[in-house]
């Protein structure tokens, strides 16, 4: 993202139009739309389902290039457990605000700035005194650990599916991967797709057996409908300089001596198909955080929110006992 807020492009308040999508991928009956100013001034797009007599409050973030509407089946699921649920978009993406310039386009990613985005969000619009959860997504979990440990006390619980503790980068090691990726941005390429990366495009039309989110034939098409519908939250794949930001960030939150200073309750849910993010990272990451639990999601890809009715069912059991469990001994 650009340092100045001038160079940058005003949010969308809300998509100007729908996919042809089964009621449950839409907005939910009462979701509201909402703008966050964030504390240099950007504007970032938030949306929140009130809850009745609620127990519990959440943060929903997602993870790279994702949007808020990408999260209206499990928001529902969530307000139907007794949580109301509070989301917005990370800079850069969905409806929050984006370079004037290659709008699209991922940037390296100010991730500190992105945590105390959360953490000034969390405080300023989840005011009701009821426990506050964070439910968070692969590139979100990432910045869910570094927002636990700069404001302990501030959840009382958090949920991690697929959390981005590591990259699934092949033969290259992420240290070589970096003599790569630093270069690269020092040379102005930054900006430039990673090999095999490249601009979205509405012909590449997604399969159950292609995508690598999940096997669910329906789930797999959200981003590419809402993509198609509503030009404004379009993102395309990685760039080096996205790239070098996010080893950058992998290489502090995987150590040892980050992790085992978090004390927040912590669910971790660890998909067995996992391609994108590293299991093994996963694993040890859940090893060396001090109050964490670990559930094993039996043949899902990288999201459990999008799988399989079986997996996500069992996924959301999963989160509803945590949750329980944790905001009662909190509170």
């Amino acid at each position: 993202m650009p340092d100045s807020l001038s160079s940058a492009a005003r949010p969308l308040a809300r998509p100007l139009r729908h996919p042809p999508l089964p009621e449950r991928f839409l907005p939910p009956p009462g979701f509201v739309w909402g703008e966050f100013i964030a504390a240099d001034g950007a504007l970032l797009r938030w949306g929140h389902l009130p809850v009745g007599n609620a127990r519990a409050e959440c943060v929903l973030v997602g993870g790279f290039g994702e949007f808020i509407e990408k999260q209206f089946e499990t928001m529902r699921d969530l307000a139907a457990r007794g949580i109301a649920v509070w989301c917005f978009d990370w800079r850069g993406q969905g409806g929050s605000i984006r370079p004037r310039r290659l709008p699209t386009r991922p940037r390296a990613r100010n991730f500190e700035r992105d945590a105390d985005d959360l953490a000034g969000f969390a405080r300023a619009q989840l005011r009701t005194g009821r426990p506050r959860v964070l439910v968070a997504h692969s590139m979100g979990g990432a910045i869910a650990l570094l927002c636990l440990k700069r404001h302990p006390r501030l959840f009382a619980a958090a949920v991690l599916s697929s959390p981005m503790i590591g990259l699934r980068t092949g033969r290259v090691p992420p240290s070589l991967l970096r003599v790569i990726t630093r270069p690269a941005r020092a040379a102005g390429l930054g900006i430039c797709f990673i090999p095999g990366a490249r601009k979205w495009r509405p012909s590449r039309l997604p399969s159950p057996e292609r995508s690598r989110a999940t096997a669910d034939a329906e789930r797999c098409r959200l981003r590419h409908a809402w993509f198609s519908a509503e030009p404004a939250l379009r993102h395309d794949d990685a760039t080096y300089a996205w790239l070098d930001s996010a080893l950058a960030l992998i290489a502090r939150i995987s150590k040892p001596e980050f992790l085992t200073t978090i004390d927040t309750p912590i669910l971790l849910g660890r998909p067995e198909r996992e391609v994108v993010v590293s299991r093994a990272a996963q694993r040890r990451a859940a090893r060396l955080l001090p109050n964490c639990t670990l559930v094993e999601l039996a043949d899902s890809k990288h999201d459990p929110f999008l799988e399989r009715d079986a997996i996500r069912d069992y996924w959301l059991a999963c989160l509803d006992r945590f949750i329980a469990r944790h905001i009662v001994t909190a509170h």
